[in-house]
């Protein structure tokens, strides 16, 4: 039952914390510790919350500490963060240990986990039991645990089988009853392992993995990949994902997956990256900057476009940053990226770009002025080398970043 409570715990929380926005579940912090669940309040604080089912006690302390340390130590800082434990009860220790520190704990009965709510969950886990397989079912169930299968078609079926289309069918239609199997979209399928059991329960990977399965080729990039490299701390719940095909957006659990079109010539600059113990294609990081310059509103905006060329200046390769953005083919790209650069630099936030690489960027100038931000209004300071019309204030241009 322990488990199972604490996915119904999990599962609460989100409900009772709608008002703020969900960045994350099982994060990760520095040295090797998680966190169950981070959100953003109205307020723009960070608010941090990890779950247990038992008695919060002394043998507990020392995991709220470390926790506690992980989170003043993020790099950069957080202006402000609020740490909630959840546990059955507190023992009074524990709260005089933790005094001063932004730590507050809540119980199982202040959110209104009652006992009818508790036999609710008791008859939703005597369902969930019944995951008893067929000879068939459990080869395909064995075969996809042995290669850690994620994504499941028919295909997958068929092949291992030998077996008609329509029957492959019944049987996922039969795994998903048995919840080894949760359905995607037409004819795609995510495979539960038995590590999980339950579908409250799903390996934080899996969103990329279902993201990959969705188009082909494809990489992320944009928000995505900038947060996978750290040039942004904003997770947001939509993943950007890069493929020269035309195809709608695709909602699944509470995550959106949204495909970018590119031209054949845009479509390059990405490698295998490992997200959460799966394997992914992403934009390089020279090439997750130089997208996000091609259409920053998949990226943040001109606000985080300064952020992530601040924060990823210093960790790309100069000279294949102005190289993709050359191949890119856009004079709004190349005079956005040159003027950024220049204007970071004039404030002291990153090293000048070489006198060669910035020489190659100003000959691919275009002839037509454009704005920094063309949703903006249409007035500002001209920049004469960029041809830029600087048209965002300085205090918002610089807004995302943080100065120590």
């Amino acid at each position: 039952m322990e488990r199972g409570l604490e996915a119904f715990v999990s599962r609460e929380l989100v409900e009772i914390f709608g008002k703020d926005k969900l960045v994350a579940t099982d994060e990760a912090l520095p040295g090797q510790i998680r966190v169950d669940f981070h959100f953003k309040d109205k307020s723009g604080g960070d608010v941090f919350v990890e779950v247990s089912t038992r008695k919060i006690g002394r043998r507990m302390l020392s995991k709220i500490l470390n926790l506690y340390s992980a989170l003043s130590n993020l790099e950069p800082p957080l202006k402000k963060f609020e740490l909630i434990v959840v546990g059955s009860e507190i023992e009074v220790s524990v709260r005089k240990a933790l005094e001063g520190l932004p730590v507050r704990f809540v119980t199982l009965n202040d959110l209104g986990i009652t006992p009818a709510k508790l036999e609710a969950l008791r008859e939703e886990q005597k369902q969930l039991q019944d995951r008893r397989l067929s000879p068939e079912e459990a080869k395909l169930v064995a075969m996809w645990e042995a290669k850690k299968k994620t994504a499941i078609r028919a295909k997958d079926v068929i092949d291992n089988l030998l077996c008609s289309a329509p029957y492959a069918y019944v049987l996922l239609h039969k795994l998903a009853r048995k919840h080894w199997l949760e359905r995607i979209s037409t004819g795609l399928y995510q495979f539960i392992p038995a590590a999980y059991g339950y579908p409250e329960k799903i390996a934080p990977a899996n969103a990329m993995v279902v993201g990959a399965a969705l188009v082909e080729p494809y990489y992320f990039s944009y928000y995505t990949a900038n947060s996978h490299y750290g040039f942004t701390t904003q997770v947001p719940f939509t993943l950007f994902i890069a493929t020269p095909k035309k195809k709608p957006k695709v909602e699944w659990q509470s995550v959106t997956f949204k495909f970018v079109t590119l031209a054949k010539r845009k479509f390059f600059g990405y490698r295998p990256e490992q997200v959460f113990g799966a394997e992914v294609f992403m934009a390089e990081p020279e090439k997750a900057i130089v997208d996000s310059f091609d259409k920053p509103r998949y990226a943040g905006g001109v606000e985080q476009l300064a952020r992530i060329t601040w924060r990823g200046l210093v960790r790309v390769d100069l000279a294949k940053l102005v190289d993709y953005a050359l191949r890119m083919g856009s004079h709004s790209l190349v005079q956005r990226l040159g003027f950024m650069i220049d204007s970071l630099s004039k404030e002291g936030l990153v090293q000048p770009l070489p006198a060669d690489l910035r020489g190659m960027l100003l000959k691919c100038v275009g002839n037509a002025p454009i704005y920094l931000d063309s949703a903006r209004a249409k007035k500002g300071v001209f920049s004469k080398d960029w041809r830029i019309i600087d048209n965002v204030p300085h205090d918002q241009l610089f807004s995302e970043i943080e100065v120590k």
